[in-house]
């Protein structure tokens, strides 16, 4: 196995270690009793990964804020019998997540 796969499997393991303590309802240090891991390693990794995940995680500077002009609020403008009033918008943030605005 060469050296970054192992990084990559080390690094699969804790990070399943982790989720698997949150899980239990246990305390750090019974989960690590539990399961024979060195509770000192159990930190480590928990800062090494949080901290990997928020140089990953981008700022509210970078992220992208798109206006979407849905148009007058009703009984704030004379309605014009053309326009639908009637307004659904649907936004697919990824991971199986759909975030739909209605107006109506």
């Amino acid at each position: 196995m060469t050296k970054p796969a192992s990084a990559a499997s080390k690094e699969s393991t804790w990070r399943n270690h982790l989720a698997r303590q949150a899980s239990s309802g246990k305390s750090i240090a019974a989960f690590c009793r539990d399961e024979s891991l060195p509770e000192w390693s159990f930190y480590a990794w928990r800062a090494r990964l949080n901290n990997r995940a928020s140089k990953l995680a981008p700022t509210l500077e970078q992220v992208a804020t798109p206006f979407i002009d849905l148009g007058v609020v009703k009984g704030h403008a004379i309605p014009t019998p053309a326009i639908n009033p009637n307004v659904e918008v649907r936004i697919d943030l990824g991971g199986g997540m759909l975030l739909t605005i209605t107006r109506s």
